[in-house]
């Protein structure tokens, strides 16, 4: 009757979470730098640089006309209707001097060009002022180098839009490079998500031959599978209704540590009719879920995020094992693991001196580029990008006001050069009223005599001031509703620099989480000393401690991704110490089973492209197998000789 109520109780539980669950967050810089600073790096992160290459100059229009271009009608219809607000600096200043005879020849080039533009018909505008305003912000995007003729487009592109740039990039007749980091996203997305579903199905199969291996059958896969189900769905269920929202690698953290809770269902399966069973089990269970609770103690919310949900999937394990799996008949067949004789001395020895020398060698780096390597066609890419043309790294300057107005004004006073912001497009109401002005003052002593190359009398419209806060380009530079930024290609004072703000965050971050790594050791051996007294706490906790010790000093560098593969390692191997030291008889074939499974899973993720993953997947191997080796060793079982 209790697993009954159990049972019910939880599936209410689950719908009700799964009801009011929240969107989860997909972008990998939210999940460790505010929101503002996120947003900073994402708006030159999301310009994708089409460089095109040709022999022939005319070619280039060619290529060009072959990729989508955002259109900004609703933009041009602002100048159309406004023709007389906005005034390029070179008006201005021959209207200021009154040099009304180059300015009449300026506006007579852009009248008879035959591959000009009109923004807004001479009628309306006849020096073609609202046409000189948008070819001021024209830049010059063509270059010669090196015998050959390059283009460079930039666009805002997202992951749908890539497959079809790339197939333009098959067929074209010219050379075309991709950029930016688009590109480099969906290279690194395609690759990965298809290397660690390889590693997954790979992974997946061991489990089950080494299962049907040692218990003759794959039936014991499905009371495994529902209790690790169970203890995701637990996991989720609360941290959806903790958090605002979760994140996508919260998810790629904490079911992939919830794998630990193999080892309950196995343990059940072949020591639950042991006396100390319940002892051991719940004794892992705390242990673990102490050692990832740590992290909630963390100012980043992904690291709360993962503690909460690993450490409820485990309680939700133990508790489908402790209250399910017993009404289940753990009568199991099993075959025995050939034995072999492992060289004690010579592999503590080597394991000691790897890390006593590892250690000294140790370097740290929380720079943003040390977490991916690209693929040697875009660093190619990259390469000519960066000859050709020069580009400089986009800095931030941080306008405050109470509306658009407000901070229109602000950034024209910065009186700032190889900018780009919202004055680059829209004129503050002030400034509206005096290029009015200017215009006035222009039509009032020169119209006359301009009027006789127009070939009869012109009556533009009278000026009216433009609200700003309806300009369509507002958000593309809108922080949130009191703050807006301007980019710089040269450093100023007080601009900021996304690259450098993140990789100072993320060291901030990886030195927060070492001040926690001897915090969770400690508190693990306290409460291993309540259960076991200080010697056996002691040589429970050796191994997982050297074990992540020696995975810090053969991974050479460390950045914050290594840092908390240093919290994993504690908890996947804490487990194998404390069944190991007091479990029955077959204990040490649950735990043998366990680690092969887990670290081999963990081999398979250090051969992947994607530099995160991999040295997470190389860290975790080897702590793992060092914590296992050494509880062989450190620890010994009174069923062992």
């Amino acid at each position: 009757m209790k697993r009954i109520i159990f049972l019910i109780c939880s599936i209410l539980f689950f719908v009700f979470a799964f009801i009011h669950a929240k969107p989860v967050q997909t972008d990998l810089l939210n999940a460790f730098v505010s929101p503002r600073l996120a947003k900073l790096a994402n708006v030159s992160a999301k310009k994708l640089n089409i460089v095109l290459e040709n022999d022939n100059p005319a070619s280039l229009e060619d290529m060009k006309s072959s990729f989508p271009q955002k259109q900004y009608d609703d933009v041009v219809e602002v100048y159309k209707n406004y023709p007389q607000n906005f005034l390029s600096s070179n008006t201005k200043k021959l209207i200021l001097d009154k040099n009304y005879k180059e300015l009449d020849k300026q506006a007579l080039e852009r009248l008879y060009n035959p591959f000009g533009i009109y923004i807004a018909s001479p009628d309306r505008d006849p020096y073609l002022l609202a046409t000189d305003f948008v070819l001021s912000k024209a830049q010059n995007q063509e270059k010669e180098y090196k015998g050959k003729f390059y283009s460079v487009m930039h666009i805002d592109a997202d992951e749908s839009l890539l497959p079809e740039l790339l197939q333009i990039q098959k067929n074209s007749d010219g050379n075309i490079y991709f950029t930016g980091a688009p590109v480099h996203s969906y290279y690194a997305k395609t690759k990965s998500v298809l290397e660690i579903n390889i590693i997954c199905i790979i992974s997946t199969l061991a489990l089950i031959l080494l299962c049907r291996f040692y218990f003759k059958s794959f039936k014991i896969l499905i009371p495994i599978g529902l209790s690790i189900i169970f203890g995701m769905l637990l996991g989720y269920s609360v941290s959806s209704l903790i958090f605002k929202n979760l994140h996508v690698l919260t998810f790629v953290f904490s079911t992939s540590l919830i794998g630990i809770s193999l080892d309950y269902s196995l343990h059940y399966f072949l020591t639950g009719k042991e006396p100390a069973f319940k002892k051991n089990l719940t004794a892992s269970m705390l242990t673990t879920v102490l050692a990832f609770s740590i992290l909630i103690f963390s100012k980043i919310e992904i690291l709360r995020q993962i503690a909460v949900f690993t450490s409820c999937g485990l309680i939700g394990v133990y508790l489908f094992v402790t209250v399910i799996l017993t009404a289940y008949p753990n009568s199991v067949k099993t075959e025995n693991f050939p034995k072999f004789k492992l060289p004690a001395k010579l592999i503590i020895t080597l394991i000691a001196v790897l890390t006593i020398t590892g250690l000294f060698r140790i370097k740290f780096n929380d720079s943003l580029k040390n977490l991916y390597v690209p693929p040697e066609n875009l660093v190619q890419a990259e390469k000519i990008y960066q000859e050709v043309f020069h580009p400089k790294t986009p800095e931030f300057i941080m306008i405050s006001g109470k509306n658009t107005d407000e901070r229109l004004e602000k950034e024209e006073n910065l009186n700032l050069k190889n900018y780009t912001g919202l004055s680059s497009f829209i004129s503050s109401s002030s400034m509206q009223k005096k290029n009015l002005e200017l215009v006035s003052t222009l039509y009032k002593e020169n119209l006359q005599t301009y009027e006789k190359f127009l070939g009869g009398k012109v009556k533009p419209p009278e000026g009216k001031i433009y609200d700003v806060e309806k300009f369509p380009l507002n958000k593309e530079f809108t922080l949130d509703e009191n703050t807006s930024f301007v980019m710089v290609s040269e450093p100023q004072a007080g601009s900021i620099n996304p690259a450098r703000e993140i990789s100072d965050l993320l060291k901030k971050n990886r030195i927060e989480c070492l001040v926690l790594l001897p915090v969770m050791f400690a508190v693990l051996f306290i409460v291993l000393n309540f259960t076991y007294g200080i010697k056996k706490s002691a040589q429970i906790l050796t191994a997982p401690l050297c074990g992540a010790l020696f995975a810090a000093a053969v991974s050479g560098e460390l950045n914050l991704f290594n840092i908390l593969a240093l919290f994993l390692i504690p908890g996947f191997s804490i487990d194998y110490s404390i069944f190991r030291m007091n479990g029955g008889k077959k204990s040490k074939d649950a735990v043998f089973m366990s680690f092969a499974s887990t670290a081999f899973s963990f081999l398979l993720l250090s051969f992947t492209g994607f530099k995160v993953i991999s040295s997470l997947g190389f860290t975790l191997f080897c702590g793992i197998t060092a914590s296992y080796i050494l509880s062989l060793f450190v620890i010994k079982s009174k069923h062992e000789k």
